[in-house]
């Protein structure tokens, strides 16, 4: 049910109403501890709240900007999913560069298996080379969409905070892939489950600035 409200208001254009389910339904449990939900550190760097799973479908919320030691990525930050993607921007600006992949000699595909622990990133035989579009970068109240399969990778605008819902549609047949070194060998990422208090705090600041972020839209224009 509430994947089918997000997604009727993200298409909709509904921005206030994004982010009033999205508090509601989420942030605000979380926020006054009412929520056994653990925020997850991603080996991307940013913080992922996963806060539904009901078969194909999923609906995570992204927080960019929070994390205060530089993430060291052992392979490239592109990947693709086996997810279709609608992402909507809560607050602040996102941006997403895709990316062009056709068969050469430059960088290796990894296979990456996904489970609660982590990832295992695992090289296989193919070998592409790749070219990277201008980002496009995405402004709060916006949304945009990822099919499966397509090569991206996502940004902030100098690591100021932001923050996505992402609803996904997972295609089992198709597999999560990374770009990496040609000599980079099988390795693991793990991914840190926050403590209790640390999601509460992520929580109340992420509310906040939605709270902010809608606030302003409401400002008429030339009003300060």
């Amino acid at each position: 049910m509430i994947y089918a409200m997000l997604e009727r208001a993200i298409r909709a254009g509904s921005s206030d109403g994004v982010a009033e389910l999205v508090r509601t339904t989420w942030l605000d449990p979380l926020a006054n501890g009412e929520s056994t939900l653990s925020a997850v550190r991603h080996p991307l760097g940013f913080t992922c709240l996963p806060v539904l799973r009901d078969g194909r479908r999923g609906v995570c919320v992204h927080l960019f900007g929070e994390r205060r030691t530089p993430v060291r990525l052992s392979v490239s930050p592109f990947h693709c999913h086996s997810w279709d993607l609608l992402s909507h921007v809560l607050y602040g600006y996102v941006g997403n560069q895709h990316l062009t992949v056709v068969p050469g000699s430059t960088y290796r595909v990894f296979d990456t298996r996904t489970t609660a622990a982590g990832d295992r990133l695992v090289p296989t035989a193919l070998t592409v080379d790749a070219t990277a579009g201008a980002p496009e970068h995405w402004a709060a109240g916006t949304a945009y969409e990822l099919a499966a399969g397509a090569f991206h990778a996502s940004t902030v605008v100098g690591g100021a905070p932001a923050a996505t819902v992402v609803l996904g549609l997972h295609h089992p047949e198709k597999p999560d892939l990374t770009l990496g070194a040609l000599d980079t060998p099988a390795h693991r990422l793990t991914r840190r489950l926050h403590s209790r208090a640390e999601t509460t705090s992520l929580a109340r600041a992420a509310r906040d600035r939605l709270a902010k972020a809608t606030a302003d839209r409401l400002v008429p224009a030339g009003r300060p």
